[in-house]
């Protein structure tokens, strides 16, 4: 199971409105992800993702859970 406490983000200027959407997305599409082990991270940094500035939230989040689900496994 994943749990995820917290998440800080710094967006573009101009997406600051989104954070929260883009978040809770975020945290959907981590919910498909099955760690193959059980491990406790204290922090987890996925560094800059590079999005176009017509990206959809979905996108957006998307590209965030796909870059955290790479560096979980990469971390196990």
């Amino acid at each position: 199971m994943l749990s995820i406490e917290r998440i800080r983000m710094q967006l573009p200027s101009g997406f600051e409105h989104r954070a929260s959407t883009i978040a809770r997305l975020v945290g959907e599409s981590m919910a498909e992800f099955q760690p193959s082990e059980n491990r406790n991270l204290d922090r987890l940094s996925i560094g800059p993702v590079q999005i176009s500035p017509q990206a959809t939230d979905q996108e957006i989040a998307r590209s965030v859970a796909d870059r955290i689900a790479s560096r979980i496994r990469g971390s196990l």
